[in-house]
């Protein structure tokens, strides 16, 4: 029975490969970002752990967040996700874990990471390690470096940048040849016209794939209550969230429709233990 269930994962993984991506691409975490089409790389919050390390510089309190998403309802196919962030004397340090899969293939991370700000401009830098386990036949793991930034260039604009995998890490394995982690570059801007609104815009590029573009807005419609809904090409997704964001905890949830393969959920919550 498991050996068929192995073979219908990898039956559908192959016929996903030009429609959705592997963890191993190191997606983007945190409801609030998924309902945003994942335009991510220039937001400054504590998902930033996972999704740009150079915007986490500026956090002032200490906060764990935890991350669940399953994809088109496929129960192999869910990711939970944990992370920490804490101020330190200079700067802001950040661990972060998440695993994908079950018991037949699953693909852990684990990474640590720093950001620092100058003026207007943060940078981070993190180390990963990414492990992927396949029953009978073993695990292999590989070290993923990156490194990002977002600059404030003025009340309205914030631009945001960041690389994944530059040191091109590979998958050791003895069961095969060894497997290259994607580098990914991507790069954004955020408008902010009023307090209330937010629109980003961000292109993703895999260095062996074609690039995809994302377009997220964000929305106060109360205090407190944000709606928000974004698209990406390559491939075509809508996106849709709502959050609960009060004083010291962040509830939010999201999901994207796919023609093809169905409905993706995303639910988040981050609470702040205080004060450094």
């Amino acid at each position: 029975m498991q050996k068929h269930s192995l073979i219908l994962i990898v039956i559908v993984l192959v016929s996903m490969s030009h429609i959705t991506k592997a963890q191993l691409e190191n997606p983007a975490m945190g409801a609030r970002a998924y309902g945003m089409a994942n335009a991510s790389v220039t937001l400054k919050d504590h998902w930033s752990v996972f999704n740009n390390i150079g915007g986490m510089a500026g956090i002032k309190n200490i906060s764990g967040q935890v991350a669940y998403h399953n994809r088109f309802g496929i129960a192999n196919f869910q990711t939970f996700a944990l992370g920490v962030v804490a101020p330190v004397k200079v700067g802001v340090a950040g661990l972060s874990v998440s695993r994908f899969g079950d018991n037949l293939y699953s693909e852990q991370r684990l990474g640590l990471g720093y950001s620092h700000q100058i003026k207007n401009v943060s940078l981070g830098a993190k180390i990963n390690y990414v492990q992927v386990r396949i029953q009978d036949l073993g695990s292999q793991g590989a070290f993923a470096f990156e490194f990002g930034g977002v600059a404030r260039i003025s009340k309205e604009i914030t631009f945001g940048a960041h690389i994944y995998n530059f040191n091109q890490g590979r998958l050791k394995t003895s069961f095969g040849d060894a497997e290259k982690v994607p580098v990914i570059m991507k790069a954004g801007l955020s408008y902010q016209p009023v307090k209330a609104l937010l629109i980003n815009i961000e292109t993703e590029k895999d260095i062996d794939l074609p690039a995809t573009f994302k377009a997220g807005i964000e929305y106060e419609l109360v205090k407190y209550i944000y709606l928000r809904t974004g698209v990406q090409t390559e491939p075509f997704n809508n996106f849709f969230g709502i959050g609960f964001t009060p004083r010291w905890f962040q509830l939010n949830y999201a999901l994207s429709t796919n023609d093809a393969l169905g409905v993706s959920h995303h639910l988040s919550f981050t609470y702040q233990l205080g004060k450094k």
